[in-house]
Parts: structure tokens; C-alpha cells; sequence
């Protein structure tokens, strides 16, 4: 054998057999079910998903671009689906990720449909997703939130906020907090290099956090892809002191050289990846050891298919994975699954709790949150249903919104 085809083959081996749990657990449903419709309807920022078949049972996803883009997209992937069997998963990935003409295929568009194909397998099998990755690792998957003070320059908003966080009842130990409202830039758009005016605000204001907090909680210092390599390096220096659990998304998103003399550089551990799709746009940040940890976002990324899918890439490395996720109930029940269902499973993010009590409430039976972990699920799919009435009252609440909440 030459060198090169023991290599190609050495790096196929963790790959060999990633879905024989769902192909050995639904081996005797398979051909018995056909797929009769696909609809779609808004939540939030993203797009709920609604696979129905012939027996009466549907799944459901949550694809990570807005109704107008879904409703175009749903032109090009339905015929891909209707009268197919459901539970040919790995056939409909491959068909959904490969188009090239006349469009290239949209990954967050089919992500939620993949998603909402894995919970259809679960509720069919009447087993849970997890059970169909290979699962459970774990009993409980680690939840954190966004939040973070009004003023993080005043002391005692700071401590406020610290009492109300540390209060939360669904204890979580983590929070990840933005960059941007210190400086006052705005959130997701190329600035200007730092000043050492702008450092000496980002040290202070981190360091009165860790000051509050102690060291029982984890702090995540989020930026979101604004910053230029002089400001991302002077940035990681400037919050070394408070041990943050990672600086996430310093630099522009795609992969580029930087990322690798940032990571030279940096004595704080690098995170990336919401906006990276397919294990393809992960593989450069792994193969140069340009970060710590990769952060999948499932309804973006190319569904819960891809998800593992990266996760067995990172595996090769021994890089940890977290999730991302800004979404809805069935994103964080996704996120659930996966975090159940891969061995380096670092944490997950949540939008929990709050006014309303956050997404939970989305789900007619929720998921068990407690000291930031949520606990396994055992209802088949996903595993939870939709709460009609607060999905609801919420889209009817959105600005006086007109948009139609009705499955098309």
C-alpha cells in the first residue's frame, strides 16, 4: 500500500460506520412509510419545518434562514422529497447538499429539514434521536446563556446583575457576554483598530464581572467576526486575567491565516464555527490547529447529518464541540440530541429562562432544566411537542407582525 492511500484510509476509519445505530434500529421500518407533503412556517429569525407522511405522523425542524428565503428554497427541495421514504436520511442529505445546477445548494435552507427528518425516524421507531446517533454519553447536556450587564464599567450594575444571574432558578454557570456594547460598535460589522483606550474598557469590564462572579461560573467573551488581527491579539491579552472559558469569533468568519497566527498567540482558548457549514468549512480550522473548540450551529451547519458528521472530523483531532444556538425549541431540543450523542461534547448555548420562561415554554411538555443541565429526554424524536397556543400568542406579539403563523 503506498503512503498516501494508508493515510486516506487511516483518516476514513473514524468515519466507518457513524450511522450503523440508525441503520440497524430502523432497518425493519424501512420502505413501509412515504413522505406526502413538507410545510414551513416563521419563529424568530429562523423557519419551523413539518415533514408529513401516509401514516399520519410528522417530524419537525428548524431551518436557520427566514420564511421568504424557505419559501423559494421549498421550490427546489420538496420535489426532492415527496413520495420518498423518510428514513432514507444519508440518500436525502446527499441529494439536498450536492445541487449544483442551477443553484448551489442552500445548507441552512435543508438544515431544518434534515433536522425535521431525524425527529419523523425517532417518532416512527418511537425512539429517541439520540438513541438513533449512537447514544447516550451522558445522562444531562451543560446549558449557558447570553447575558450580560447594562454597564459593565459600573461596579454596582454589575453586581446587580451578578445577584439576578446567580438567582436564575434553572441555575446555569455560564454566561457569555458581548464585546461590541463595550466599545459601543455596532454588532457584526468589520471596525476600526482598538484604541489602548478601548482595551483598558474591555480589561476593566471583564475583570468586574470575574470580580462578581467568582470563579464557580464561566464567562465567555463573545465578539461576533469584527475585529482585524492586531485588535483580536491585544483583545486576548487584555481578558487573559479572567480565565474566560473561551474568546469566540474574533475574526472575520472564514478561514484565512489569521486565525492560525491568532491562535500562536493566544493564551486563551479560540472559538468559531456558527458560521461555518458542512464539515468542509470546519476542516481547515482543525487540520491547522487554528482554535480550541468548534461551535456547530445544527440549523445551519447542514442539520443534525452534518452535525455528526463534524464531530467525527473534530474526533480525528480531539477537538471538543459545543453548540451553537439562538433559536427555537427545536433547535435546543437538537442541540440536546447531539450533545447526548458524541463523547466531546463541550456545552450548549440556550435562549432559557427570562420573561416567559424563554423557548421552554415553546414546548407543551419541556425538557428538564436544573443546574444548567438539561436532562435527558426519553419521548420518541426530539421529544417534545409544540405549545400552539404560546407559539402563538408570541408571533402575534412580534411587532404587531401580519405574517401568516398557519403551517404552508
Amino acid at each position: 500500500m503506498l503512503r498516501r492511500d494508508f493515510f486516506r484510509s487511516a483518516l476514513a476509519l473514524p468515519f466507518a460506520g457513524l450511522f450503523a445505530p440508525f441503520e440497524r434500529l430502523t432497518a425493519a421500518d424501512l420502505g413501509k412509510v412515504r413522505i406526502t407533503d413538507i410545510k414551513m412556517r416563521p419563529s424568530s429569525s429562523h423557519t419551523m419545518i413539518r415533514i408529513d407522511t401516509d401514516a399520519g405522523i410528522s417530524g419537525f425542524g428548524e431551518s436557520g434562514v427566514t420564511a421568504s428565503m424557505m419559501k423559494a428554497w421549498m421550490e427546489v427541495y420538496k420535489p426532492l422529497l415527496v413520495k420518498q421514504d423518510p428514513l432514507a436520511i444519508q440518500y436525502h442529505w446527499h441529494r439536498m447538499s450536492t445541487l449544483m445546477h442551477t443553484y448551489m445548494a442552500r445548507i441552512p435552507a435543508l438544515s431544518g429539514i434534515d433536522m425535521a427528518l431525524w425527529d419523523l425516524a425517532g417518532r416512527l421507531t418511537n425512539l429517541p434521536v439520540y438513541r438513533l446517533l449512537g447514544g447516550p454519553f451522558r445522562e444531562r447536556v451543560p446549558f449557558f446563556i447570553n447575558t450580560e450587564p447594562q454597564n459593565m464599567l459600573d461596579k454596582k450594575a454589575v453586581k446587580d446583575w451578578a445577584d439576578q444571574f446567580k438567582a436564575n432558578p434553572l441555575g446555569f454557570k455560564g454566561a457569555k457576554i458581548n464585546t461590541h456594547s463595550i466599545f459601543g460598535v455596532p454588532m457584526g460589522r468589520y471596525t476600526t483598530s482598538l484604541s489602548t483606550q478601548d482595551l483598558h474598557k474591555l480589561r476593566t469590564s471583564f475583570e468586574n464581572v470575574r470580580q462578581e462572579l467568582g470563579f464557580d461560573y464561566d464567562i465567555m467573551v463573545h465578539c461576533h467576526n469584527e475585529y482585524d488581527l492586531p485588535s483580536a491579539k491585544a483583545m486576548a491579552r487584555a481578558v487573559e486575567g479572567i480565565e474566560p472559558k473561551w474568546f469566540e469569533d474574533p475574526l472575520p468568519p472564514q478561514f484565512s491565516d489569521n486565525w492560525v497566527a491568532l491562535k500562536r498567540e493566544c493564551r486563551v482558548p479560540l472559538l468559531t464555527g456558527e458560521k461555518c457549514e458542512m464539515p468542509q468549512g470546519f476542516y481547515p480550522f482543525l487540520k491547522e490547529q487554528a482554535v480550541d473548540y468548534i461551535y456547530p450551529d445544527i440549523a445551519f451547519c447542514g442539520g443534525i447529518t452534518a452535525f455528526m458528521k463534524i464531530a467525527n472530523l473534530a474526533a480525528i483531532y480531539r477537538i471538543p464541540v459545543a453548540t451553537h444556538n439562538v433559536g427555537g425549541i427545536w433547535l435546543t431540543m437538537s442541540c440536546i440530541h447531539v450533545g447526548l450523542s458524541i463523547m466531546d461534547f463541550l456545552t450548549s448555548e440556550g435562549a432559557m429562562g427570562g420573561a416567559g420562561g424563554g423557548v421552554l415554554a415553546l414546548a407543551k411538555i419541556p425538557p428538564e432544566v436544573k443546574g444548567g443541565f438539561a436532562a435527558r429526554p426519553d419521548a420518541p424524536g426530539l421529544g417534545i411537542d409544540l405549545n400552539e397556543e404560546i407559539y402563538k400568542q408570541r408571533q402575534g406579539g412580534r411587532g404587531g407582525s401580519t405574517a401568516p403563523i398557519d403551517w404552508v
